[in-house]
């Protein structure tokens, strides 16, 4: 099972990375638009779901 969540973190880290050098590569950061708002939330559900499995590891780990 560690296997799994080890995974769904590593995709996850990478959407985030993905997400965030789009965000940055984005211009005029200044006047928010709508792919602003598309790329801001793919980075905070990434985060999300990285999260949820780095706690479910931590549990299974420390359940063992």
């Amino acid at each position: 099972m560690k296997n799994r969540y080890l995974r769904g973190m590593a995709i996850a880290s990478f959407i985030i990375i993905i997400s965030f050098a789009n965000f940055n590569n984005l211009e005029g950061s200044d006047c928010i638009r709508a792919i602003h708002i598309v790329t801001l939330l793919i980075c905070g559900m990434g985060i999300g779901v990285f999260l949820t499995n780095f706690f479910h590891f931590l549990m299974e780990k420390r359940s063992k």
